[in-house]
């Protein structure tokens, strides 16, 4: 019998570039500024390292500080950060310690970005929360993480 891989235990792949990085944050803006939506979207590496931090024009400069943990998050545990998200307000947080782990950033908008099955890197968005949108955040990285939807490395 042959275990199915847990979804969160992605290998690790080749680490993104910088040009896809680009790609990526261009798809994420274009989608937010169709909505009319201030957002700022940080693209890091496998390993949790900045590879790009995009603030739109008029976006909260608060969010600099938001978006690059969330995507660490993401990269770190290999999955969204919904999921700390949910588990706060599900009170599964047990200690003041674990919502003190940056790693474990409990807000919504961190997404890993998957090439052929493998982590290769993690998006973070933050800033359309702000405008009262609960998920405006995922919106727009899902958005944007349809630049690496059908693509392959061969």
């Amino acid at each position: 019998m042959t275990k199915k891989p847990v979804p969160h235990q992605h290998p690790y792949g080749e680490r993104i570039s910088l040009e896809l990085a680009k790609e990526i944050a261009r798809a994420g803006e274009e989608f937010a500024a169709e909505k009319g939506w201030n957002a700022t979207i940080a693209i890091c590496d496998d390993g949790g390292h900045l590879v790009l931090l995009h603030r739109m024009s008029n976006g909260q400069f608060g969010s600099i500080d938001l978006a690059p943990p969330k995507a660490r998050a993401a990269a770190a545990f290999r999955r969204p950060t919904k999921i700390f998200h949910d588990d706060l307000t599900a009170g599964k947080f047990t200690s003041f310690w674990h919502l003190r782990q940056e790693a474990a950033i409990p807000l919504e908008g961190g997404y890993p970005i998957l090439l052929n099955g493998k982590l290769i890197g993690a998006i973070g968005v933050s800033g359309v929360g702000a405008a009262g949108l609960d998920d405006g955040d995922s919106q727009v990285a899902l958005a944007a993480l349809k630049v690496v939807e059908g693509r392959s490395t061969g």
